[in-house]
Formats: C-alpha cells, structure tokens, sequence
C-alpha cells in the first residue's frame, strides 16, 4: 500500500479496508509500459496538470451566465474538430451515442446499424424501439473483423445508418460512398468513431466528421490525453437538430458532472488549438510505422498491415501482432501491460511519448507464428431473431445455465469486454457455435462477459420466457 496512505493513528491502512486503491497502488507499482487506455498512459500531460481536490465542486455562480464556462469550453472544442457544436460527456462514449441516435431518429424507427456496434448502441436500440436491419462485416477466422464498406442494399423507409469506425483494432473503410447514399435517400448518417478522437492529420485515416457524418460520438480518453470518462458528441449540418440533443442530454446525462473531468476536457481543447499538437501526433505516427515496419521485416504479422493491403486504412498507432495471444502477452508483460488479446492476437494501443524500442525489444526477434486458417475469411455468425430488441428486453425471463440455452431467445446482450461487442442482442435464439464459443472464450479467461453470470462452475445466462 502506497505510503501515503496511513491511519490517523499512524497505522497502516490494510488492503482490505481500501480495497480499490491497494489494487490501483499495486497495478502502478507493477504496470511498467502501458499498451491499453487510457491515451494518457498515466503520465502527467505534457501542458500541465489540474487534478486539484479542490477542484471537485457541484455548485459554482459562473455556470448560471449565458453561455457559462463550459458551454463557451465547448466552443472551443467544437472548432477544434470543425463541428457545429460540440457536447461534453462525463460518462464516455456511451452517453454521445445515446442522445445521438434517439436525437437522430424518431423512436420506432427503421435504422440500418452496423453489427460491430458497441454495447452502447444496444442500450440506443432498447430505448428508441427501433427496428433494426444489419450490416455484417466482413471476419477472419481469428475473430478480428474489418469494417463495414459498403451502403445497404437498399434504404427503402430506413431513416438512416450507425456505423462503428474505426473497429478495436483501428481499422476504418471510406466511407464517404456510404454517407452520400444516406443523405441522397434523406437519411442520416451516426458514427461511432470511439477509438478515433485523434484523427486530425496524415497519416491517420480521415476523421467521419470531414467525410460528412451528421452525428460523430468520441471517447476521447480512449486515445487522447484526457481523464477516463470523458467523451465528447458532435453534430454537423442540418439533419439532426441541436435543440434535439439537448433534449435527450438532460433525460441521460447526471446533474452533477464531475468538474475535474471538465476540466481534463478544457484542457483538451486548449491542447488541440495549439501549432504543435498536430505535429506530435504525426510524429508518433511515424513512430510507429517504422516500428510496424521493423516487426514485420523480422517475421512478425501484422493485423494493421494486413488490412492495408485489401484496401483499407489503418490508424498507425494501433498494433495487432497475430499469433498466441496469451504467448505474445507473456513475452511482454516484464515490460508493460497490453490492451487485449485472442487465441490468435495481441493488441497494443500506443500513444505520443511512448518507447517504442521498449516494446520492439519486448518482442523479440524471434515471431510468434499465427495459425495457418488465422487470417482465412468466414462468414459473420448471423442468428435469426425471434423478436424485436425492445420487446425481448421488457419481456419476462429465466436464467438458465449457458449449456442449455442453445434454441433459447436472449433476454440481454451477451458482450465480451473488450472489445465490447456483442456476440449476441436481446431477441435472437442462441445457438450451439455461440454457446460454445461463449463458453470457450470463458474458460480461456480472456474477458469479462456481460450478460451472463457465473452461478458455481456454470455460466447462467438470461433468456425470454417461453
């Protein structure tokens, strides 16, 4: 337990009496590198910090003008990304997605949705009660998917579309072919682009926002130097009106927002409007290419690389080495700490700052080597849908345990973190490939998944009653 952290009395303060803090004091003592989120990888940022106790307030006479501190902060970081107005989220990307989509499109409506969505846009489906058409992507057989590329087939009374962008691993499609579809049948067009809050100059992919996205949702604590919980909804245009979110904000968002996450929010825009902010990143990217590049002349494969060649952009600062997952983070992990892995990959999320060498060496020169299928295409487990997402979600239902749900409609989504995608939505009948995969993925001890509960040795998972 960190020092600093003692009894009035003097005496230490044991583990279990401030169990969160002994694990983030342990984790701080052992991390070393830190490959995953956030983009601030626990360093103090580079224009200074603001963590001040007595900046944790509720109440303060400067948020009663018009506009008040934080509208005006907003602003700043709306021209920082070229939107028309910017909002600050202190609950991540979950509550832009939310107020976007339900600001976006009427409630009941038909909307074309991405299936690599983020478990926040399950939670836009429940509340909206829309009617749901898919986009599936396409999948290898590692369990890594490429991003949607191409408009649906048709629009007919769609009112629009929400895509993810980039994928967890910082693969992004054009699409701009996409956009202009859905504003030419009158629809609009939600993005999720999470993961690409950085995007700002060359060599990184371009950001939705300059292809013409309507409604762009970003976690910027994902990437960028700002507090976990922080994100950030943008709107552009004239499809989705202002006065609309703010309408959705009030219903979602807490009455007490955190001003210390504010104020990481505030200092983000300072950051963004600065001459040089732009270079630092194009500098990492360079980086961190030459660092892809190193890797892959001595034998290792490269997920980014990989998806390049079949047409498609990759942001640099992510890097999915393919072979035993588990393998590959056991080579690091005397060094740093990674953000995810598969039975066939290993993804580190890097940042402005960081020693590359450091990961280069951890490596190796000697490669893991993928499965010879890893990278074989097979098609996006498609499960047939026994009712709407809403309807099952208000439906009465029963837990059962996992191995017997196969023929059972899912109550909840059922989604491994990270990435957070769900394998499977309130509505659809469970079959036996998802019961075991899910079942499998549980045993490797990869991920938490939510969704389901573990009950003694089983997994219990919730379904409609029959």
């Amino acid at each position: 337990m960190a020092s600093w952290v003692r009894r009035m009395d003097s005496r230490p303060v044991l583990p279990q009496e401030m169990p969160v803090l002994s694990m983030l004091d342990s984790y701080v003592s052992r991390a070393g590198e830190r490959w995953h989120m956030p983009g601030h990888k626990g360093r103090r940022p580079e224009f200074g910090d603001f963590l001040h106790w007595s900046y944790d307030v509720t109440e303060i006479d400067e948020m009663l003008q018009t506009p008040n501190p934080v509208e005006r902060s907003e602003e700043l970081m709306a021209r920082s990304y070229g939107a028309d107005r910017t909002w600050y989220s202190v609950a991540g990307a979950t509550l832009p997605v939310l107020a976007g989509m339900l600001a976006a499109f009427p409630p009941g409506a038909t909307v074309w949705v991405d299936r690599t969505m983020h478990r926040s846009v399950f939670g836009a489906l429940v509340l909206g009660g829309y009617q749901v058409k898919w986009l599936y992507p396409s999948l290898v057989q590692a369990g890594l998917t490429l991003p949607v590329a191409k408009a649906p087939p048709a629009w007919e009374e769609a009112r629009g579309i929400v895509l993810t962008r980039p994928t967890y691993d910082g693969i992004a499609a054009d699409i701009a072919p996409i956009i202009a579809a859905c504003h030419a049948a009158n629809g609009v067009v939600m993005v999720d682009e999470a993961h690409g809050s950085h995007w700002m100059v060359s060599p990184y992919p371009v950001s939705a926002l300059q292809l013409g996205a309507d409604v762009v949702a970003h976690g910027v604590h994902k990437t960028q130097d700002a507090l976990t919980q922080t994100g950030l909804l943008h709107i552009q245009g004239h499809r989705v009106m202002a006065d609309e979110v703010d309408r959705w904000w009030r219903v979602l968002a807490t009455t007490s927002p955190s001003y210390l996450l504010l104020a990481s929010l505030d200092r983000l825009q300072w950051a963004r409007r600065q001459p040089h902010y732009a270079e630092r990143w194009r500098a990492a990217a360079e980086a961190a290419l030459v660092l892809r590049e190193d890797l892959a002349a001595a034998g290792w494969v490269i997920w980014q690389a990989w998806a390049e060649r079949q047409g498609y952009a990759a942001d640099p600062l992510r890097l999915t080495v393919m072979g035993p997952g588990s393998a590959v983070e056991a080579r690091v992990k005397r060094v740093g700490r990674v953000e995810k892995t598969t039975q066939d990959s290993c993804t580190f999320l890097l940042s402005p700052g960081q020693n590359f060498d450091a990961l280069k060496e951890a490596l190796g020169p000697a490669p893991l080597v993928p499965s010879p299928q890893a990278l074989n295409p097979m098609p996006y487990p498609a499960l047939e849908t026994a009712m709407s997402i809403r309807d099952a979600w208000l439906h009465p239902g029963r837990w059962v345990p996992l191995r017997d749900a196969v023929g059972l409609v899912a109550k909840d989504a059922l989604t491994p973190y990270p990435p957070g995608v769900p394998v499977a939505v309130a509505g659809e009948v469970l079959t036996r490939n998802i019961v075991d995969w899910l079942l499998d993925w549980h045993a490797a001890g990869r991920a938490v998944i939510q969704g389901v509960k573990p009950q003694g040795d089983d997994l219990w998972v919730w379904v409609v009653e029959a």
